[in-house]
Order: structure tokens, then C-alpha cells, then sequence
């Protein structure tokens, strides 16, 4: 079932009310409770059926896998991580920190696109005024005045022009929900094998596995599970192929840095630090220093797809501008060259 999954932001305030619940001893249904005040809302239903398995006896993580695809693949792993651990209200800590933190590079990325879509709709509104203004201001012949040269003129062509628009507006309204509530990772997988842009792609993925894989050691998970809940929620199937023979491997006793680079799919500056929280007994405490680094990577990468968004914007317009230019130089020259007819037939008689 398709269900519009919680936003990073929202999720990360939820876990802190939860965790400052667990800390002063009350119970976890009284928070979902109250964050269900608004039952009418999805956000509202979800949270007072959360409550009310938690107050039947069930455990949080049952209670938050219940709820379908409403929350993150593998928020539930995490906080079930933490109840068996007794670590519950240190993991819903560091969870609202991640959230808070991809809450914060949405934010980013929304920003660096907004001057770009909106020179995107400043170009639609464009030519529509040039498919349908030559038929008003220049009423005779209209059909020599498609300057667009698609073949749309008048209130007509407008029509059909925004029809196209608005079909193609629903599409990348489709395309966004579907993106959003997790249903096409397939086209980051497909991207992720493009020479180089595939590698600015991956960088977000190993920033999440690094973030998840210091969660769970931190909550308790052993190493195994950690890895493979790692593997499972870096958001592609090229890490998520992996998940099971890197658990397997790392169970039977193998080195997790070893067992990481045996995959390439880590940069080297990864795979050093991993090692060096392996010698040291400190791995969680290394991965959570390290993807502040990676941060830094996913900031830069966010840059690079603006900068690609923004030209292939730009490169459109080019390109309508060009075809504009050269249709009316035609119409331009088709006109000289009737008026020297007209002349000339006329200079005959």
C-alpha cells in the first residue's frame, strides 16, 4: 500500500519528545498520545495506533513495523536495536540528530533548485505567451507566425500547450511522491552505474551507512547485524546486495574493514577509519566523527546535481531561444521576400 511516509523533520522532533519520555520514566504511549491530538490527519491515525499497541503490551518496534511504510526501512531495526539493549533513549537521541540532519540536506538541496525551477516556469509561461500573442497581435495568417515552431498558434495551441504542461506537471508530482515514500530506488540504482555522476550518487549512500553502522553498535546491535542493517538502509541495491554475505563473512570472523573493501564500493578514507575503530574498541565513536566528514562530501555532491539541474534548465531555454530566433529571421526573410514579389508583380503591371 502506498501511504505517504513521515518527513525527516517531523520524525526527528517524534524522537525527541519519545526519548525525553523514556529518560524521565514515563510511558511511550503517553507521547503518542498526545501526538495523536489531530486524529483526523495520516500523521494523527498513525501515532494513536502506535499508542494503542504500545498500551496492549507490545513492544515499540512492533508497534512502528505495524504502520507499513509510514516510517524509514529501518527506523523500527533501530529502536527494536535499543529496547533490547536497554539503550532506547540514547538511540532515539542520535536518531533525531540523523533526521535532523537529512531534514537539513533536503533543505539544502531544495534551496540550491529553487532560482533554477524557477527560471523553468518564468520559460513555460514564456512561450505560451509566444503561442498564443502573434495570433492577437498580428491576426492575419497566424499559422506563419508559430515561432515556436511545434505548431501550436492562437487560444488553440494555448490550450493544447497547457494541457501538455499540466499532464507533465502531474507526472513529476507522481515521480516525487513515489521518490519520496521510497518506491524508485531502482532509478538511483540504474544512476549509480553512470561513470562519474554514479560515484557523486554513492557518496549519499555511504554517508548513510556510516551514520547507521555507528547507530547500531552504538544501541548494541552486534557487529554482524549492524553491518547488515547498514547495508539495508543505504538506500541502493548496489549496497543492499551486499548486506548478507558481508553479515555472513563478519560471523565468521573476518575483519569489517577487510570485509567492507572486499565490496568497492568504499572510498579509502572509509575504510582507514573502520579499521582504526576496530584497533581501538572506539567504532562507534570513529564512524559518527567520520560521517561529519562525509557530510562535507554529501554538500559538495549536493552542488554538483544543482549545477547539472540548473544547466540542463539552461540549456533548454538555449535552445528554445535558438529555435525562436531562427523561426522569425525565417519569417522575417519569407516576408522580405514576398513584399519583393509583390513589387516586382506589381512594377510588371
Amino acid at each position: 500500500m502506498i501511504s505517504n511516509r513521515i518527513q525527516p523533520q517531523t520524525l526527528s522532533t517524534l524522537c525527541e519528545r519519545v526519548g525525553v519520555a523514556f529518560e524521565v520514566g514515563l510511558d511511550p504511549h503517553r507521547v503518542f498520545d498526545r501526538e495523536a491530538s489531530n486524529s483526523n490527519s495520516n500523521y494523527g491515525r498513525r501515532m494513536r495506533a502506535v499508542a494503542d499497541h504500545v498500551r496492549s503490551g507490545g513492544s515499540l518496534a512492533d508497534a512502528l513495523k505495524a504502520q507499513g511504510n509510514y516510517f524509514p526501512p529501518h527506523f523500527a531495526d533501530m529502536i527494536e536495536g535499543g529496547e533490547k539493549s536497554g539503550r532506547l533513549d540514547r538511540v532515539l537521541d542520535r536518531l533525531a540528530e540523523y533526521y535532523q540532519q537529512m531534514a537539513d540536506f533536503r533543505a539544502i538541496f531544495k534551496n540550491s533548485i529553487l532560482w533554477p525551477m524557477v527560471q523553468l516556469c518564468l520559460a513555460i509561461v514564456i512561450i505560451g505567451l509566444l503561442i498564443y500573442l502573434p495570433s492577437v497581435l498580428l491576426p492575419a495568417n497566424p499559422d506563419r507566425h508559430d515561432l515556436i515552431g511545434i505548431g501550436l498558434v492562437g487560444a488553440r495551441g494555448l490550450t493544447i500547450y497547457v494541457m501538455i504542461v499540466a499532464a507533465g506537471f502531474a507526472m513529476a508530482s507522481t515521480v516525487y511522491f513515489l521518490a519520496r515514500n521510497g518506491y524508485l530506488r531502482v532509478l538511483g540504482d540504474w544512476a549509480a552505474y553512470i561513470p562519474k555522476f554514479g560515484r557523486t550518487l554513492m557518496v549519499f549512500a555511504e554517508a548513510r551507512f556510516v551514520q547507521t553502522l555507528s547507530l547500531g553498535i552504538e544501541s548494541g546491535v552486534n557487529a554482524s547485524s549492524a553491518v547488515d542493517l547498514a547495508f539495508r538502509s543505504a538506500g541502493t541495491r548496489k549496497f543492499a546486495s551486499q548486506a548478507e554475505s558481508a553479515k555472513k563473512s563478519i560471523e565468521a570472523g573476518r575483519d569489517m574493514h577487510t570485509v567492507l573493501g572486499e565490496t568497492g564500493l568504499f572510498q579509502g578514507d572509509t575504510l582507514e577509519v573502520v579499521e582504526l575503530g576496530e584497533a581501538s574498541g572506539r567504532l562507534a565513536e570513529v564512524l559518527d566523527k567520520h560521517f561529519r566528514y562525509l557530510k562535507s562530501q554529501v554538500k559538495s555532491s549536493m552542488a554538483t546535481l544543482t549545477y547539472l539541474a540548473s544547466a540542463l534548465i539552461w540549456f533548454t531555454i538555449a535552445a528554445v531561444l535558438v529555435v525562436i530566433i531562427f523561426r522569425v529571421f525565417s519569417i522575417y526573410l519569407n516576408n522580405m521576400g514576398d513584399a519583393a514579389t509583390d513589387a516586382i508583380t506589381g512594377a510588371g503591371m
